[in-house]
């Protein structure tokens, strides 16, 4: 395989803010298929994982579809993809650029009261407060980066086509 647009299977990774859902919707309209989001699959009522049994049955579901497109990574379901995906893209615009995209997306979804997974609403709580996706964000970026790392080393070695995006505009990698 040689280009993202050719790939029946794919796997989006990268930090929060990072483009990863942008860039799911919009490879997943010109495919006319639905992109599925793990946070969707993650997240139950109140912010609270799902049982863990429970969230990797929705990704073998999701996974046994002919082609797809998938955003995001949790640790439970890494091995779930690493095997299946033809095309793995690591989106990974440096932090002074994902967290300001982030927080625009977090306050616009706290102002709108737009309904997330499970139900749930951002609230000024979850805006601000210690479990915040903007200070998770900020946390987890390193680690995360190193976790995508080991995952592309892991898989240089197979047929899987491997994107790391360091640009900040997703849409460069439909061209």
């Amino acid at each position: 395989m040689k280009s993202l647009t050719e790939a029946d299977r794919v796997w989006i990774v990268g930090g929060p803010g990072c483009g990863k859902s942008t860039l799911a919707r919009a490879l997943a309209e010109r495919r006319g298929v639905e992109p599925v989001t793990l946070d969707a699959l993650f997240w139950g009522p109140a912010w609270t994982p799902v049982p863990t049994a429970e969230f990797l049955a929705g990704v073998e579901r999701e996974l046994a579809a002919d082609r797809w497109i998938i955003d995001g990574q949790f640790a439970e379901s890494v091995d779930a993809f690493a095997h299946r995906a033809d095309c793995v893209v690591w989106t990974d615009p440096p932090l002074r650029v994902s967290w300001p995209r982030l927080l625009r997306r977090t306050v616009r979804r706290w102002v709108r009261r737009e309904e997330l997974w499970g139900g749930v609403r951002e609230t000024l709580w979850s805006v601000i407060g210690p479990r915040s996706i903007l200070w998770y964000a900020v946390k987890v970026h390193d680690s995360q980066r190193v976790a995508n790392q080991r995952l592309f080393e892991r898989l240089s070695s197979t047929d899987v086509l491997l994107l790391h995006a360091r640009d900040s505009d997703v849409h460069s990698l439909l061209k």
